[in-house]
């Protein structure tokens, strides 16, 4: 992980805070989890004997900046509405 400051800011993001030793086990965890994810990038694809390819990353779609929907239209469709917002009944 780039830093102690970038591990208490994703802390701080999911309401968790680290004592020093925590702060350590996290930052070793992060670069662990870091040092997987790239290494998914040197995957080589594979091809089966049906003649399919393994999908790598590459071949993945990219990220494409899209209009997003309009929020009033959404909430028009929902069963129970309130100022704007879905509601959500209570389940439990």
């Amino acid at each position: 992980m780039k830093s102690d400051i970038s591990i208490k800011w994703l802390g701080n993001l999911s309401k968790i805070k680290f004592d020093d030793d925590g702060l350590k086990k996290m930052a070793a965890d992060m670069q662990s989890i870091m040092t997987l994810m790239d290494s998914l990038l040197l995957v080589e694809p594979v091809e089966f004997e049906d003649g399919t390819e393994f999908c790598g990353l590459d071949a993945l779609r990219a990220d494409t900046v899209r209009d997003s929907f309009d929020p009033e239209l959404l909430v028009s469709q929902a069963k129970d509405s309130k100022d704007g917002c879905f509601v959500i009944p209570k389940i439990l």
